[in-house]
């Protein structure tokens, strides 16, 4: 099978469209098509189009490395200039050596090598040593958890797309300061800059087109309230309300999946790795992919496939 037909079978089989996926990877959809196709005379010069393969196969959750190996055979690197080419014609037959110009070329030879030689009896001038270079502080890595209300909102820093919210504890390198961009269709677009000395924890409202959206930091000190002078009255006790039932997902493989609650709106979307446990609460919608790389756990009972190996399946729990 063909890079091409390998990568469309993954995205056929994870129900995709190539404009969802050119939406996350940001490259056109009639490149993509044309990787599928086997157009390679339709993409862009051969490093561009190597790059866009590798990252087409890692946002269906594919190994990249046999898929290059693939496009290496098909399109190879062109050949590079012999090293033994010389770069002068060669002397035409017939002409005559200029004997003279020969003989005078040999005694400048003379004359060069006896200054060389008399340059290398004298002694050498001391060369001071290079000063050392100054000791570079090596860079330091904060983290990054972006949530909104509503989520599914697509987050940008400085112009890099981060992902769909919630995004947790992305790893960046630390700045004074970034530009936050936070956006969802139907909704005021957040954009703010934010310091990134440290690791933050940052919720966006996202309020009505022609609202302002509101950016809050979750870690940030609350104040402490004044101590009132009156004595307080014990609150009669409320009744315990039943906490809503919690959806378990353990990946147990590479599986693309999207989760969507009630309204439709996308609470998580993509391939975590295996070993990834995500929560939620009940009245989501699950599709998979890989459905027996998925196992599903209602209020603390024993987890359980949603399917069969590289079964695509809805369910709402």
């Amino acid at each position: 099978m063909g890079f091409g037909s390998a990568l469309k079978q993954a995205r056929e089989a994870q129900g995709r469209t190539t404009q969802d996926v050119a939406l996350h990877t940001k490259i056109r959809s009639d490149y993509l098509q044309a990787l599928e196709d086997g157009q390679l005379h339709q993409l862009p010069e051969r490093t561009f189009a190597r790059s866009y393969l590798q990252r087409y196969a890692r946002e269906l959750g594919l190994d990249p490395a046999p898929l290059l190996a693939e496009f290496d055979r098909q399109v190879p690197l062109p050949p590079a200039p012999s090293a033994g080419m010389s770069r002068h014609s060669p002397a035409r037959p017939g002409r005559r050596r200029p004997w003279p110009l020969l003989l005078a070329a040999g005694a400048a030879v003379v004359l060069l090598g006896g200054a060389a030689a008399w340059r290398l009896g004298r002694a050498p001038a001391p060369v001071a040593a290079p000063a050392p270079e100054p000791a570079t502080q090596a860079p330091v890595t904060v983290r990054l958890t972006v949530s909104s209300v509503p989520s599914g909102a697509r987050v940008y820093l400085d112009n890099r797309y981060l992902g769909t919210t919630p995004v947790r504890l992305f790893p960046l390198q630390a700045r004074d300061r970034a530009q936050l961009r936070v956006e969802l269709t139907g909704r005021a677009p957040l954009k703010e800059a934010v310091a990134l000395a440290r690791s933050r924890n940052l919720r966006a409202t996202l309020n009505p087109a022609g609202q302002r959206s509101l950016l809050t930091d979750l870690n940030a000190p609350r104040p402490t309230p004044a101590p009132s002078a009156q004595v307080p009255q014990a609150a009669a006790p409320t009744p315990a309300t039943p906490a809503p039932a919690a959806i378990t997902m353990t990946f147990s493989g590479s599986s693309w999946t999207r989760v969507t609650d009630a309204q439709g709106r996308v609470l998580f979307e993509g391939t975590p790795a295996a070993g990834t446990v995500k929560t939620f609460q009940a009245g989501v919608t699950i599709r998979t992919g890989n459905a027996a790389a998925v196992l599903v756990s209602v209020q603390g009972a024993a987890s359980a496939p949603l399917g069969r190996a590289g079964e695509v399946v809805t369910r709402t729990f």
